[in-house]
Formats: structure tokens, C-alpha cells, sequence
């Protein structure tokens, strides 16, 4: 038995049978082998909960990897297993591009849509699915394939984190190519960030670690498709000293040396040093958007909470983190008290003196999607803004962050309905995940009609969205 491990390394598991298979046929093939067992599909490997894990069939869709665009340009059909950077180049010599991008081009197109991928300002790339081709399971047990493109069942299959069965192809809407204009610039405070949203519709932002301001990429479509104010210089900058030098200085501070003086060094002087207010730079949106964030190893946990919520949570995930660094540090009032309704206000205290934060809290806003259960999915009428707050450790062990990092997802959970990314590390059980998708029973409905005996369910699954 094959050993697979995640792109975090927290996850490692020995499926029964591992299948790569290069056909249609050959997947039907598998689902009628193990239609008494337990099958998932991994991509790239890039999440941090057990998601992909079988103890019987593990299907890798590498070899799945057309990309067809139709004639006019509209849209393009790709097969699951094309990497979304793959996708990207092939569009882009066509003079096009995808509508959302998440930060990272490395994960499969179905994996990315499957855990409801996003960027910064737009919808996530679930939200866009025209239609899926899907290998399940019809009401006599034999596997089928099935296209969904319309109604109830296309919002469960535009993200369905693998349970309605094996995504073969893809289908997206296609865009002209654009550029996106980038600055980046320091803010003293939240309301300073948000204000600048519509003049910079796209933007991201980070609270800094033991400084505790804000620093934010600035960045809307830009007026022209050309590129402007030093490209390619850029990009070489924000590869050599944010994506590698400063994960370098991260990691000796942090895992090598674990010092919690030089990490507060690092953020309240050295970091400020290497960001230029002033440099504002224009470049094609499949390079702007994206970083190299998979240069190295790390484990993330990223919550979802509303527009309404965001400066409460932010406050909590600051305090919180302050108080772990420092066990002196006294909670504001308005914090406390939140701790204090949880009825769990010892937990903050058992967290006291027990962890350093060492990265930036990166925050994204994603407007709401039409699914089921991707975490913006809107119900009704509500049509809210969410804000992502990415949590994310690169140090191991890991169990001090872990600790600190699922207070916060379960205090967050219940103060704010926040949501998980189906992606990331998840320690939210089924009661949280029922409490906050309101079409929760509509998604089981549909993934009963594709997979009626529950093959493509595993632990993970049944823990976080069945309640099993």
C-alpha cells in the first residue's frame, strides 16, 4: 500500500488501492469495483483536513487534463486534473483568463472547486460553475456519468467537498485578459482598510503580528492591458524578499532559534523596511493575483465571517493571539465578555504564555456564492460580503497552534456563525457546520440521489456534514 501525505504533512494515510486512471471508462471501473467500499479523489494535495483520505480506493485524476475552449471564447471545459496553473497559460495564449483566482495556481481545477477556492474582491471560483461532468452512482448501483447544469443539483455540485462522486471535467466561464494595478500601503487601523474597497475593489490585507497594523494590497482592474511601473522588477522583488526571504526569517525566528523576541523584532522593524508605500506596478491579473505561498511547508486554518462581524473578530483573533504570546496581557472588556458568554473562560487562560504568532493574518473579502454549502453561499435575500482570515503556522510541532487556532474557530463559530474553508485545517465538528448553512439538508438530498450508499464518504465527511 502506497503511503500518501498532504502538502502539510499533517495528514498520512495507506488507501487499499490507489487508481490513476486516463479514461471515463476506467473511473466507471473503479466505482463499480469499490460500490461496497469507501472512495475519495485527491488533487493536489494542497489541504489540511482529511478530506482525501480512504482506507479502500484513492483515485488521482492526474492524467484527466483536457482543456477545451468553445468557439467564441466564452468558456472553457477542463478536465479535472489540469492544474489551475496549466488552465491559465492555456487560456492566456487565447487572450484569456478565469473571472477568480485564489492565491495559489497549483491545485487541481476540481479540488479548487470542490473546497470553495477564492481570491480577494470576487466571488470564489465555485460560484462561476456552469456545468460538471460527474462519475456517480444511478439508482440501480451501477455507476453512471452524469452532467449537472442547472438548478438545485449544479449549487451542490459547484462545491460538494468530493461527495457526490468523481468530477471529470469542469466547465467555467472565460474572460478577456486583463491587468490589475497594485500598491501596497500601511493603514493604522481597519475602517482606514475597508474605506479604500471601493476604490480598490480587489484588494487584501494583513494584520501584522506584534505591530499590529495593517498592511494592504491595494488593486482594481486597471484602465489599460499593458504592463507599467517596473513589471517584471516587481515580481522579482515580491519573489525574492516576501515570498522567500522573508518565510526564511520567519522560520529561523520562529521554528530554529524560537524566540519570541526576534519574531517581534521582525514584524515591529524589519518587515516595514521592505515594503515600498509609493511603488505602484500594473501587470496581467494571472500574475498580479497570485503568490508562491506553496514554497513552504505550512499548516493554515482560514474562518469566514460576515461584513457585520469583521472588526469584532478581528479584535478576538488579536486578543487572543496577544494573550497566548503573552500571559499578562489583560483582555479589553468588549473581548472578555465574549469570552466570558462562551462559558468557556478558562480556555483563554489555559492558551496564556503557550504560543508566538509568527505570520501575517491575511484577510480577504469574497462576495456571496451561489451554492449550497461553498462558506459564502448566501440564503435567500442575504446577500452580505465575507471576510476570510487566513491563521497559518510554520513551525512544527504544531499542537500550541493547533490549540490556539481551534479556540478561535469554535469561539468564532458561535459568537459571529463563522464558517471553515473545506479546504484548510478544520476542528469544527457537525453541530457548528449544521448551525450555519441554512441548505445543509437541501445538499444531503442531492448527494443521497448521487450516491446512494454513501461510497463517497469518508470519516472526514460524515463527521463534518452528515453528523456521523
Amino acid at each position: 500500500m502506497t503511503a500518501i501525505s498532504n502538502f502539510g504533512r499533517n495528514i498520512c494515510f495507506r488507501p487499499r488501492r490507489l487508481y490513476a486512471p486516463r479514461s471515463e471508462d476506467e473511473v466507471l471501473q473503479v466505482l463499480n469495483d469499490h460500490r461496497d467500499g469507501t472512495i475519495r479523489v485527491v488533487g493536489a494535495g494542497h489541504s489540511w483536513n482529511p478530506g482525501i483520505e480512504s482506507t479502500d480506493a484513492l483515485i488521482d485524476m492526474k492524467h484527466i487534463c483536457h482543456v477545451h475552449v468553445n468557439g467564441d471564447g466564452t468558456c472553457v471545459a477542463a478536465g479535472a486534473g489540469v492544474r489551475i496553473g496549466a488552465l491559465l497559460k492555456h487560456l492566456s495564449r487565447r487572450g484569456l483568463t478565469l473571472p477568480s483566482l485564489g492565491l495559489i495556481d497549483r491545485q487541481t481545477i476540481a479540488g479548487a472547486v470542490a473546497t470553495g477556492t477564492h481570491g480577494s474582491g470576487r466571488h470564489s471560483m465555485s460560484h462561476y460553475v456552469e456545468a460538471m461532468r460527474i462519475a456517480c452512482y444511478g439508482a440501480d448501483g451501477a455507476a453512471t456519468v452524469r452532467t449537472v447544469d442547472s438548478g438545485t443539483p449544479l449549487r451542490a455540485a459547484r462545491c460538494s467537498v468530493g461527495t457526490l462522486g468523481v468530477v471529470l471535467e469542469v466547465t467555467l466561464p472565460c474572460v478577456p485578459r486583463h491587468y490589475v494595478r497594485e500598491r501596497c500601503r500601511w493603514r493604522p487601523g481597519l475602517d482606514a482598510v475597508l474605506e479604500r474597497e471601493a476604490e480598490a475593489p480587489l484588494q487584501q490585507f494583513y494584520l501584522m503580528p506584534h505591530a499590529w497594523t495593517y498592511l494592504a494590497h491595494e488593486r482594481r482592474v486597471a484602465a489599460t492591458n499593458r504592463r507599467a511601473g517596473g513589471a517584471a522588477l516587481y515580481r522579482a522583488y515580491w519573489l525574492t524578499f516576501i515570498d522567500v526571504l522573508l518565510h526564511l526569517c520567519v522560520k529561523f525566528c520562529a521554528s530554529l532559534m524560537r524566540s519570541r523576541r526576534l519574531v517581534r523584532v521582525l514584524y515591529r522593524g524589519l518587515v516595514p523596511a521592505f515594503i515600498f508605500p509609493r511603488w505602484q506596478v500594473t501587470d496581467r491579473s494571472d500574475r498580479q493575483l497570485l503568490m508562491r505561498h506553496d514554497l513552504f511547508r505550512h499548516l493554515e486554518m482560514e474562518v469566514f465571517v460576515r461584513r457585520v462581524h469583521l472588526h469584532a473578530a478581528l479584535a478576538l483573533v488579536r486578543e487572543v493571539l496577544q494573550a497566548a504570546d503573552d500571559e499578562d496581557h489583560e483582555l479589553s472588556p468588549a473581548v472578555q465578555s465574549q469570552v466570558d458568554s462562551l462559558g468557556d473562560g478558562a480556555a483563554v487562560d489555559g492558551l496564556r504564555g503557550s504560543y508566538v504568532h509568527h505570520y501575517p493574518i491575511c484577510v480577504r473579502r469574497v462576495r456571496p456564492d451561489d451554492t449550497l454549502i461553498s462558506m459564502a453561499s448566501c440564503h435567500g435575500t442575504e446577500e452580505q460580503d465575507w471576510y476570510a482570515i487566513s491563521l497559518i503556522t510554520l513551525t512544527e510541532p504544531r499542537d500550541s497552534f493547533l490549540r490556539v487556532a481551534a479556540f478561535l474557530a469554535e469561539a468564532m463559530s458561535s459568537l459571529f456563525g463563522a464558517r471553515l474553508h473545506w479546504g484548510k485545517w478544520f476542528p469544527l465538528a457537525a453541530g457548528h457546520v449544521a448551525r450555519r448553512y441554512p441548505e445543509l439538508v437541501a445538499f444531503r438530498e442531492v448527494c443521497d440521489e448521487f450516491d446512494p450508499r454513501g461510497v463517497f464518504r469518508n470519516d472526514f465527511v460524515r463527521r463534518t456534514l452528515f453528523g456521523g
